[in-house]
């Protein structure tokens, strides 16, 4: 006898779910957190930043070697930054975006994008969700690779 009220109770949750959703739920399209390249031995990577946004940004390079940090830099947005290429092996680096809200840092979602030039754009976006990637990317970092 109890199975089949949970049967219906289910149904009727789902069906609540379904007709009423939370209004506080966003389609926010892009990946929260880093991305992730590799950098071939003795190759370097110049990264120059672009803000379109009414408050601050920044962006984060950390490298590596296998799962060894070997450094890392955080550069406001419409700054630049150079790193360099190892001689002894091969590095893998991580793009990290970030915004400011209320003087707290939060971490922007992102999407990649070829560059024109043959470089490669990491766009990022608040959490506003307004999925604005093609038009005007709250920041946009662009990697050339040397």
């Amino acid at each position: 006898m109890t199975k089949p009220v949970a049967i219906i109770s289910l149904c009727l949750t789902l069906g609540w779910v379904t007709a009423w959703p939370a209004s506080g739920s966003t389609n926010c399209e892009g990946i929260p957190g880093p991305a992730h390249f590799s950098l071939y031995k003795n190759r370097q990577a110049t990264f120059n930043s672009v803000v379109d946004a009414d408050y601050k940004q920044k962006y984060e390079v950390e490298w590596f070697v296998g799962s060894k940090s070997l450094g890392s830099v955080t550069k406001n947005g419409n700054e630049s930054f150079v790193l360099e290429g190892s001689s002894l092996s091969s590095l893998a680096f991580s793009v990290t975006g970030f915004h400011q809200n209320d003087n707290q840092w939060s971490v922007s979602h992102h999407k990649i994008f070829p560059d024109p030039d043959g470089g490669i754009q990491i766009r990022f976006e608040d959490a506003a969700c307004d999925n604005s990637f093609d038009t005007s990317p709250d920041l946009k970092v662009i990697i050339d690779i040397k």
